[in-house]
């Protein structure tokens, strides 16, 4: 008899949101710490699924759009998608002008093609 391969474990599924923030044109944006997960990378204001927690970038009417899928090695991602355009100072992020979608990791892209559509100014 030759060993067996042992099945591959169930991956758990994290959960968590994602802020889209707009005015005229401009993206609220942070850049990711440089160790963990999409490392340095820049992306939308995110909460709990990558452990770092948070709250809203800043205070507006956040319309839930849509929900983002994404699979990473070890995990399962379902985020859920909000958009407001804010018009007061965030919290935390930067303005960002029309950033290149290629610019984004894939999660975020994911993200920000369910919020274009919805964006004017």
């Amino acid at each position: 008899d030759l060993p067996r391969r042992a099945p591959k474990p169930e991956k758990p599924t994290r959960h968590g949101t994602v802020w889209i923030g707009h005015r005229d044109g401009a993206l609220l944006m942070e850049r990711r710490p440089d160790r963990g997960l999409l490392g340095g990378m820049l992306g939308f204001p995110g909460d709990g699924w990558d452990g770092a927690g948070g709250e809203e970038p800043a205070s507006a009417p956040w319309q839930m759009i849509g929900e983002v899928r994404h699979t990473f090695t070890h995990f399962h991602l379902i985020l859920a998608v909000r958009l407001a355009r804010i018009d007061a100072n965030p919290r935390r992020g930067e303005w960002i002008d029309r950033p290149r979608p290629s610019d984004l990791p894939t999660v975020m892209r994911k993200a920000w093609d369910i919020a274009q559509p919805r964006i004017t100014g």
